[in-house]
C-alpha cells in the first residue's frame, strides 16, 4: 500500500517497531520467555516463534554468521539503535526481526529530515564511481517508507539514500522535472516496448509494401542522371518504400523524412521497424552519389564520409539531452518517435560502388565502434530488387558483413 502523506508511513514504522503487544506479553508469560522491557514487536514475534520451534516441530533457521550480523550493526548504527551482541542471537528469524526494526528507525530519521510529497525531485547518488546524481520524481511512499518514483517498473529508493530533494515551489523544480523524465526514459531497460497509442503516431508514414517495379526503376534512372544527394532525397521521399523494406519490421515499418533535432540538425530519414523485440530506429544521412568512402592511396573514410558519420554523432547527442522531446507526440510540441533511444542505428548511403576503393576496413570499423551501417546506392538498387525475397530486413541480415558486394 502507499501513501502520499509521509508523516502517516512514519507513524505507522513508529508503530511497527514499538514495543511489544499486550497478547504477546501473556503469550510470552504463559510459555516462560522472557521480554526485556522495550523489545520492538517484530522481534518479540521472533523470540516467541523461536520457543515454539521444538513444540510445532518448526524447521530450524540455520545460524547466523559475522557478515550477517555486521550489517545489522552498520544499519542499527544509522538507526541509533542498540542491539543485542552477536552470541545472543541465535536464530536467523531474530536477527531479520532486529533488521526490520533497524530499517524502521532509520526510515522514520531520513523521512524527518526530507518532507517528501508527491511531485518533488528526489536526487540520489548515480551508479557506484560516478560522480553523477539522479533525479527522480517522487509518485508516493510505501508503508516500508521506500519512496516510489514516477514512470512505474518498480523504480523508488529507501529515504536515507537521498541525498536531497527539491521542492515543487523551488524556481528550478520545472528544470529538474524535465531533466527526470530523461533521465528515466535513458534507464528504460526494453524502450522499444510501445503502445498502441504511440504506433499511431506513425501511421502517416508507414509503409505496408515492398518497392514496386515502377519505384525500383525510378531510383535506376534519378542514380544514372543524378549529381547531388538532393536528387535521391526527392526519389526516395517520394517512394518511402525504397528504404522501409531494408529493415526487419514484422509487425510495421514507417518512414520519416527530413526529421529536425532542434534548429540545428536535419536527418535525411528515419527508419523504423516493428518486431516482437519492440521498435527499432535507423537514422540515415544520405551523401552525393559521386562521393567516395575513402580517400585515393590512403585507404582512410573520406572527408564527405567523415562528415556523415559526425552528423549521425550529433543527432545522438541530441537525443541524449532531448529524449523526452523526442517522443512526446508532435501536438505537446515534440517529435512523435516512439521508442527512440539515443544510441539509435546509424545508416550512411554514399557514392557508387568502385572496383578501385578498397572500404571494407572502414565500413567494419565503423560498425563496429559506432554501430554506423556505411553502403552505396548501388546496394540500396540492389536490395530493392531482392525485397520480394527477403523475409528479414536487409540491414538485419548483413550487419556487420564486410562483403564488397553491397
Amino acid at each position: 500500500m502507499a501513501e502520499t502523506d509521509w508523516k502517516k508511513v512514519a507513524a505507522h514504522l513508529r508503530e511497527l517497531s514499538g514495543e511489544f503487544t499486550p497478547a504477546q506479553r501473556d503469550l510470552a508469560d504463559a510459555l516462560g520467555v522472557a521480554l526485556a522491557p522495550g523489545t520492538p514487536m517484530p522481534v518479540a514475534a521472533a523470540l516467541l516463534r523461536a520457543h515454539l520451534t521444538g513444540p510445532l516441530l518448526l524447521k530450524r533457521a540455520q545460524p547466523i554468521d559475522e557478515e550477517e550480523y555486521g550489517y545489522l550493526e552498520l544499519v542499527a548504527g544509522e538507526a541509533a539503535i542498540e542491539v543485542p551482541p552477536q552470541d545472543l542471537i541465535d536464530h536467523r528469524d531474530i536477527l531479520e526481526a532486529w533488521l526490520e526494526v533497524a530499517w524502521a528507525h532509520r526510515s522514520v530519521i531520513h523521512l524527518e529530515r526530507l518532507s517528501p510529497e508527491p511531485g518533488d525531485i528526489a536526487i540520489t547518488p548515480g551508479e557506484r564511481g560516478s560522480e553523477q546524481v539522479q533525479h527522480d520524481i517522487i509518485a508516493s511512499i510505501s508503508n516500508s517508507g521506500r519512496l516510489n518514483f514516477r514512470g512505474g517498473r518498480g523504480r523508488g529508493a529507501r529515504p536515507h539514500r537521498v541525498t536531497s530533494l527539491v521542492k515543487q515551489d523551488a524556481p528550478h523544480h520545472a528544470d529538474l522535472v524535465r531533466k527526470a523524465r530523461e533521465e528515466a526514459l535513458a534507464r528504460d531497460p526494453r524502450p522499444g516496448r510501445v503502445t498502441s497509442r504511440e504506433l499511431a503516431l506513425l501511421r502517416p508514414w508507414q509503409v505496408t509494401r515492398g518497392p514496386s517495379l515502377a519505384e525500383r526503376e525510378a531510383l535506376r534512372e534519378t542514380l544514372e542522371t543524378a549529381t547531388a544527394e538532393r536528387d535521391l532525397q526527392e526519389v526516395l521521399q517520394r517512394h518511402p518504400a525504397l528504404l522501409g523494406h531494408v529493415l526487419t519490421g514484422n509487425h510495421g515499418t514507417w518512414v520519416r523524412p527530413e526529421v529536425g533535432f532542434g534548429n540545428h540538425y536535419r536527418a535525411d530519414f528515419l527508419i523504423a521497424g516493428r518486431t516482437s523485440a519492440g521498435l527499432q530506429w535507423v537514422l540515415v544521412e544520405l551523401e552525393s552519389p559521386n562521393a567516395r568512402l575513402t580517400n585515393r592511396g590512403s585507404g582512410r573514410e573520406s572527408p564527405t564520409l567523415r562528415h556523415a558519420v559526425d552528423q549521425i554523432r550529433d543527432w545522438r547527442e541530441w537525443l541524449s539531452t532531448n529524449l523526452l522531446q523526442a517522443r512526446t507526440p508532435r501536438v505537446d510540441n515534440g517529435l512523435s518517435l516512439p521508442g527512440i533511444t539515443a544510441d539509435a542505428r546509424g545508416l550512411i548511403i554514399i557514392g557508387r560502388e568502385d572496383d578501385t576503393e578498397d572500404s571494407a576496413q572502414v565500413r567494419r570499423r565503423l560498425f563496429t565502434d559506432s554501430r554506423i551501417e556505411v553502403r552505396t546506392f548501388d546496394w540500396l538498387l540492389r536490395a530493392a530488387e531482392q525485397a520480394d525475397s527477403r523475409l528479414l530486413g536487409l540491414l538485419d541480415l548483413e550487419s556487420g558483413d564486410d562483403t564488397e558486394d553491397w
